[in-house]
Protein backbone atom coordinates (compact mmCIF):
# COMPACT_ATOMS: atom_id res chain seq x y z
CA UNK A 1 0.00 0.00 0.00
CA UNK A 2 1.65 3.65 -0.79
CA UNK A 3 1.26 6.15 1.54
CA UNK A 4 1.93 9.56 0.95
CA UNK A 5 2.73 12.44 3.52
CA UNK A 6 3.46 15.85 2.43
CA UNK A 7 6.38 17.04 4.29
CA UNK A 8 6.55 20.42 2.69
CA UNK A 9 6.39 22.91 -0.10
CA UNK A 10 8.79 24.94 -1.65
CA UNK A 11 8.42 28.24 -4.05
CA UNK A 12 10.65 29.11 -2.89
CA UNK A 13 10.82 29.13 0.54
CA UNK A 14 9.19 25.73 1.30
CA UNK A 15 10.44 22.00 -0.10
CA UNK A 16 8.36 19.16 -1.46
CA UNK A 17 8.39 15.81 -0.70
CA UNK A 18 6.38 12.54 -0.14
CA UNK A 19 6.78 8.93 1.39
CA UNK A 20 5.54 5.50 0.45
CA UNK A 21 6.05 1.82 0.72
CA UNK A 22 5.86 0.07 -3.09
CA UNK A 23 6.31 -2.91 -1.95
CA UNK A 24 8.10 -5.46 -4.47
CA UNK A 25 8.78 -2.82 -7.60
CA UNK A 26 9.68 -4.58 -11.17
CA UNK A 27 10.06 -2.56 -14.22
CA UNK A 28 6.90 -1.70 -16.09
CA UNK A 29 6.86 -2.66 -19.62
CA UNK A 30 3.46 -2.32 -20.95
CA UNK A 31 2.95 0.01 -23.89
CA UNK A 32 -1.09 0.35 -22.80
CA UNK A 33 -0.86 1.06 -18.71
CA UNK A 34 -3.95 0.40 -17.33
CA UNK A 35 -6.73 3.24 -16.67
CA UNK A 36 -6.43 5.02 -13.21
CA UNK A 37 -9.57 3.36 -11.09
CA UNK A 38 -9.85 6.96 -8.78
CA UNK A 39 -9.54 9.30 -11.43
CA UNK A 40 -11.90 12.08 -13.05
CA UNK A 41 -13.82 10.75 -16.14
CA UNK A 42 -12.56 12.95 -18.13
CA UNK A 43 -8.69 14.92 -18.15
CA UNK A 44 -9.18 17.92 -15.96
CA UNK A 45 -7.63 21.39 -16.98
CA UNK A 46 -5.55 23.36 -14.55
CA UNK A 47 -2.73 25.70 -15.04
CA UNK A 48 0.68 25.56 -14.58
CA UNK A 49 2.61 28.58 -13.62
CA UNK A 50 5.35 30.05 -16.00
CA UNK A 51 8.67 29.66 -14.58
CA UNK A 52 7.86 28.79 -11.39
CA UNK A 53 10.42 25.95 -9.64
CA UNK A 54 10.02 23.29 -7.49
CA UNK A 55 12.82 21.87 -5.06
CA UNK A 56 13.29 18.68 -4.98
CA UNK A 57 14.23 16.10 -2.33
CA UNK A 58 15.83 13.14 -4.19
CA UNK A 59 15.89 10.07 -1.90
CA UNK A 60 13.29 11.30 0.57
CA UNK A 61 10.53 11.88 -1.74
CA UNK A 62 8.83 9.67 -4.39
CA UNK A 63 6.75 12.87 -7.28
CA UNK A 64 6.63 13.70 -10.87
CA UNK A 65 7.33 16.80 -10.70
CA UNK A 66 6.80 19.00 -14.10
CA UNK A 67 7.99 22.71 -14.64
CA UNK A 68 7.30 25.38 -17.28
CA UNK A 69 9.56 27.80 -18.79
CA UNK A 70 8.29 30.52 -21.17
CA UNK A 71 9.22 30.26 -24.77
CA UNK A 72 7.41 26.69 -24.41
CA UNK A 73 10.21 25.02 -22.21
CA UNK A 74 8.72 21.81 -19.97
CA UNK A 75 11.27 20.04 -17.62
CA UNK A 76 9.84 16.64 -16.03
CA UNK A 77 11.87 15.19 -13.01
CA UNK A 78 11.44 12.01 -11.07
CA UNK A 79 12.50 11.98 -7.75
CA UNK A 80 12.16 8.47 -5.06
CA UNK A 81 11.99 7.73 -1.73
CA UNK A 82 14.30 4.94 -1.90
CA UNK A 83 16.34 6.64 1.40
CA UNK A 84 13.62 5.31 3.64
CA UNK A 85 11.83 2.30 1.31
CA UNK A 86 15.69 0.62 0.05
CA UNK A 87 13.51 0.24 -3.18
CA UNK A 88 13.54 2.15 -6.86
CA UNK A 89 10.80 3.46 -7.95
CA UNK A 90 9.84 2.70 -11.88
CA UNK A 91 8.07 5.34 -13.23
CA UNK A 92 5.86 5.17 -16.69
CA UNK A 93 5.24 9.09 -18.05
CA UNK A 94 3.87 9.84 -20.91
CA UNK A 95 3.11 13.47 -22.23
CA UNK A 96 1.16 14.52 -25.00
CA UNK A 97 0.94 17.99 -26.61
CA UNK A 98 -2.74 18.98 -26.46
CA UNK A 99 -4.67 20.70 -30.08
CA UNK A 100 -2.49 18.61 -32.68
CA UNK A 101 0.71 20.24 -31.50
CA UNK A 102 4.39 19.20 -31.48
CA UNK A 103 6.74 18.38 -29.14
CA UNK A 104 10.46 18.75 -30.05
CA UNK A 105 14.03 19.04 -28.76
CA UNK A 106 13.48 16.10 -26.15
CA UNK A 107 16.66 16.21 -23.90
CA UNK A 108 17.21 13.04 -21.73
CA UNK A 109 18.07 14.31 -18.18
CA UNK A 110 20.66 12.14 -16.11
CA UNK A 111 19.10 8.84 -17.15
CA UNK A 112 21.00 5.71 -16.43
CA UNK A 113 21.36 3.67 -19.63
CA UNK A 114 20.71 0.17 -18.53
CA UNK A 115 17.72 1.15 -17.17
CA UNK A 116 16.05 4.51 -18.38
CA UNK A 117 14.82 5.52 -21.63
CA UNK A 118 13.20 8.59 -23.34
CA UNK A 119 11.53 8.22 -26.64
CA UNK A 120 8.27 8.62 -28.84
CA UNK A 121 5.01 6.87 -27.37
CA UNK A 122 3.64 4.03 -29.96
CA UNK A 123 -0.18 4.36 -28.70
CA UNK A 124 -0.36 8.35 -29.20
CA UNK A 125 1.39 10.33 -32.44
CA UNK A 126 3.38 13.44 -31.06
CA UNK A 127 3.63 11.89 -27.62
CA UNK A 128 6.62 10.84 -25.85
CA UNK A 129 7.16 8.79 -23.30
CA UNK A 130 9.59 8.51 -20.16
CA UNK A 131 10.34 5.33 -18.55
CA UNK A 132 12.39 5.46 -15.49
CA UNK A 133 14.29 3.44 -12.37
CA UNK A 134 14.81 6.50 -10.07
CA UNK A 135 16.58 5.52 -6.81
CA UNK A 136 18.56 8.70 -4.40
CA UNK A 137 19.01 10.42 -8.16
CA UNK A 138 16.72 12.69 -10.14
CA UNK A 139 16.08 11.24 -13.75
CA UNK A 140 14.15 13.69 -15.99
CA UNK A 141 13.36 14.95 -19.20
CA UNK A 142 13.30 18.21 -20.82
CA UNK A 143 11.62 19.23 -23.70
CA UNK A 144 9.61 22.37 -26.32
CA UNK A 145 6.54 23.01 -27.48
CA UNK A 146 4.79 25.92 -28.85
CA UNK A 147 5.11 28.91 -26.75
CA UNK A 148 1.99 28.68 -24.19
CA UNK A 149 0.31 25.21 -25.40
CA UNK A 150 -0.54 23.14 -23.38
CA UNK A 151 -0.07 19.00 -22.57
CA UNK A 152 -1.23 16.10 -21.24
CA UNK A 153 0.29 14.17 -18.81
CA UNK A 154 0.09 10.28 -17.37
CA UNK A 155 1.82 9.26 -14.85
CA UNK A 156 2.09 5.18 -13.02
CA UNK A 157 4.27 4.40 -10.79
CA UNK A 158 5.48 0.49 -10.29
CA UNK A 159 2.75 -0.32 -13.08
CA UNK A 160 0.06 1.45 -11.17
CA UNK A 161 -1.58 4.60 -11.37
CA UNK A 162 0.59 7.65 -9.36
CA UNK A 163 -2.17 10.21 -9.10
CA UNK A 164 -0.93 11.25 -5.23
CA UNK A 165 2.59 11.51 -6.53
CA UNK A 166 2.10 14.46 -9.26
CA UNK A 167 3.53 18.21 -8.40
CA UNK A 168 3.34 21.12 -10.55
CA UNK A 169 3.39 25.39 -9.47
CA UNK A 170 -0.28 26.41 -10.46
CA UNK A 171 -1.92 29.95 -8.81
CA UNK A 172 1.28 30.20 -6.74
CA UNK A 173 1.18 27.10 -4.78
CA UNK A 174 2.78 23.83 -5.49
CA UNK A 175 -0.41 21.64 -5.98
CA UNK A 176 0.48 17.12 -4.15
CA UNK A 177 -1.80 15.06 -6.57
CA UNK A 178 -3.56 15.01 -9.63
CA UNK A 179 -7.16 14.90 -9.76
CA UNK A 180 -7.39 12.73 -13.38
CA UNK A 181 -4.84 10.69 -15.21
CA UNK A 182 -3.85 12.39 -17.68
CA UNK A 183 -3.83 15.86 -16.17
CA UNK A 184 -3.86 19.18 -19.00
CA UNK A 185 -1.47 21.30 -17.84
CA UNK A 186 -1.94 24.81 -19.44
CA UNK A 187 0.87 27.53 -19.46
CA UNK A 188 -0.23 30.87 -17.56
CA UNK A 189 0.13 33.44 -20.52
CA UNK A 190 4.12 34.72 -20.66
Amino acid sequence: MRIASFLGVLVPLFSIACTYDNGDAHRVTNPDPPPCADSAPTPVQTWIDTDAQIELQPGRGAGVYVEYAAGGKWRLNTTCDAEQSSAPCIWDVIVTPEDGRSISNVVAQDLEADTDSVGPYTEYPRAINLLAETTSDVDGVSFDTEPGSAVSVDVFLDGSCALPYFFWVGDGAVHTGSPSNPLVLIPTPE
